[in-house]
């Protein structure tokens, strides 16, 4: 079985609450990206602040590569896994606000993973539901650990990351960085 048909069975694949300020102001869902999100991963990376593209690529950034689209729009089979948040908008329109990936390594027991959410989407529970789905993801397909690179100034992702348990340690390569580290075994 592939990453995509162990992925559905992830309770997380479903309808979410869009909550603003405690109140549910309309709905998003979680769902595997295809490579129909194209454009909608081009807009997610538009409505990504300065900050928010350098926190997540780990250097200023002003367009998104084509190289990197393609491989996050084909990340869908084993060993590269990617989710997707697309909130359902009050004029029938759809908006992908964010995305949440995993890059197996190369023992092949791990794996790296990624989150971008927009800032127009930030603190309504996206970034909580992709990271929940995408750690389910992996535990689902045999992952032991998922870990990720944080820059020690993004408040937003280390406060997320200590609600949903992982561990943080200073990277040893960079001390700018903390190594967030996660066993799927543990949930």
């Amino acid at each position: 079985m592939d990453n995509q048909l162990k992925a559905l069975n992830s309770s997380f694949i479903k309808n979410w609450p869009l909550l603003r300020e405690g109140q549910v102001i309309g709905q998003y869902e979680i769902r595997p990206i295809t490579l129909g999100d194209r454009t909608g991963v081009l807009d997610l990376f538009e409505h990504l602040s300065t900050k928010s593209r350098y926190f997540r690529y780990a250097h200023a950034m002003s367009t998104l590569p084509e190289a990197l689209l393609h491989e996050i729009i084909h990340a869908n089979k084993p060993g590269d896994f990617a989710l997707v948040a697309i909130v359902m908008n009050s004029d029938d329109t759809q908006t992908l606000a964010g995305i949440a990936r995993f890059i197996q390594d190369a023992n092949g027991l791990e794996a790296e993973f990624s989150l971008s959410v927009s800032d127009d989407h930030h603190h309504e529970g996206i970034g909580s539901h992709l990271m929940q789905a995408i750690l389910d993801c992996a535990r689902l397909n045999g992952l032991s650990a998922i870990y990720g690179l944080i820059n020690k100034k993004n408040v937003g992702m280390l406060l997320l990351m200590r609600h949903l348990g992982f561990i943080l340690r200073t990277s040893e390569d960079d001390f700018q960085f903390y190594i967030a580290h996660y066993s799927t075994t543990n949930g």
